[in-house]
């Protein structure tokens, strides 16, 4: 059999045996560039291809030193970023199962859904999106970071600069639409596959820009996604919590209990039956009334008791807060990162450990068009919300050291 004949069977194979009429199937991927000839005759269906490139991507690899939601705390016990998005994955395809989705597509979005997450988690991300609003390079937002380093900042070949991994836009927009902190009852598609890439362009501007347009994933995938991410971390943050002796069992709201459970088994397996109950004959992926009004007011436990009071977790060494302290660190590396590019400080890290991976040699694809455009503070940018959690420690006390 020839390639481009197993290629076709395969697809085919695949379309009528594993998905159902919800789904997005592997010949309806969509990528903006052609692929090259290597890349034509692949056995691998495209989206389990897309998954391949994200977990070969640089950005991926720095999962495994990013927080979750508890930070700055020697514990391997407790959930980091790199677990995180295994969870979200595992969570996502087992609906996906049972509802006959694709779950190559399941997986690639669930995978990348965090890789523009900076260091210190949520609170970073709010500092990152202050700096850009003082700086004027508009807003920050985790999910378009995301879609950046995946379409602009990475690389598939290692002697070229980078121009993205050519993923095909089902991913990209997951990834973009994905905002697992929303509420939402229940969610579908406004017209399955009905998003072209000027669409996807138009919302990737806005999440840096005004950040004003509700973004709805394109697929029952992506709303697959969307809504395992909250299932994934709300019961996990809390038995962190626990471990770590921030709350107690008990602490967790008696509606709750009753409706969803106490433990992280029994609130996955809760939000998983009632999902897949509501789901399977419906045309929107959601929950029931009951079970939706215990997960909102657990969401609301989460924030009061867990999120909002991370003081309490990170002890300084100054009467400031520690929010306060976070804040100026990322400052410090950023107005530092910016001097150097305005000073064309080639030796400086930001130029070896981030513009020499992204740009060529004569730095003319990234560096100096942003340079002559005016806009520098967009790479200081992209170097800190690059950084995993131990790296952004490990620059910042050089720069202390240094006393600069």
């Amino acid at each position: 059999m020839k390639p481009e004949d197993l290629k076709i069977y395969l697809l085919h194979m695949r379309k009528d045996s594993d998905i159902g009429s919800r789904a997005i199937s592997d010949s309806d991927a969509i990528r903006y560039s052609e692929e090259d000839k290597e890349s034509e005759f692949d056995i691998r269906p495209p989206f389990f291809r897309d998954v391949d490139r994200i977990v070969h991507s640089l950005c991926y690899s720095r999962y495994i030193d990013r927080s979750q939601v508890f930070f700055g705390i020697n514990n391997a016990n407790i959930t980091h970023r790199s677990l995180h998005v295994i969870l979200v994955s595992r969570v996502s395809r087992q609906i996906g199962r049972i509802l006959k989705l694709n779950n190559d597509l399941i997986e690639a979005i669930s995978l990348g859904h965090d890789l523009g997450h900076p260091p210190a988690g949520h609170l970073g991300e709010e500092i990152l999106n202050e700096i850009s609003n003082e700086y004027g390079i508009g807003s920050f937002s985790h999910n378009a970071q995301g879609v950046r380093w995946l379409s602009y900042l990475e690389k598939r070949f290692p002697n070229e600069p980078a121009k993205g991994l050519n993923l095909t836009l089902q991913v990209l927009d997951g990834i973009l639409c994905h905002d697992g902190e929303v509420h939402e009852q229940k969610l579908k598609p406004k017209e399955i596959n009905g998003k072209s890439w000027k669409d996807h362009f138009k919302e990737y501007d806005d999440a840096f820009g005004s950040n004003k347009i509700k973004r709805v994933p394109m697929s029952y995938e992506g709303v697959a996604v969307r809504l395992a991410d909250t299932i994934s971390y709300i019961g996990r943050d809390i038995e962190d919590a626990i471990l770590l002796k921030f709350i107690t069992r008990s602490d967790i709201p008696s509606y709750c209990k009753e409706i969803l459970g106490d433990t992280n088994r029994k609130i996955m397996k809760t939000l998983i039956m009632d999902l897949l109950k509501n789901s399977l004959a419906s045309d929107y992926i959601g929950y029931s009334e009951e079970i939706f009004e215990a997960l909102k007011e657990l969401k609301q436990f989460n924030y009061d008791k867990i999120y909002t009071r991370r003081n309490l977790f990170k002890k300084t060494k100054t009467k400031n807060t520690f929010e306060y302290e976070l804040k100026q660190q990322f400052y410090l590396i950023f107005k530092k990162s910016l001097n150097d590019l305005e000073k064309n400080n080639y030796d400086a890290p930001i130029f070896k450990e981030h513009i020499e991976y992204i740009d060529d040699k004569n730095y003319s694809t990234y560096y100096k068009p942003y340079k002559e455009q005016g806009k520098l503070p967009i790479i200081a940018r992209d170097y800190i919300a690059g950084m995993s959690d131990k790296y952004f420690n490990h620059i910042y006390n050089e720069l202390v050291d240094s006393k600069i």
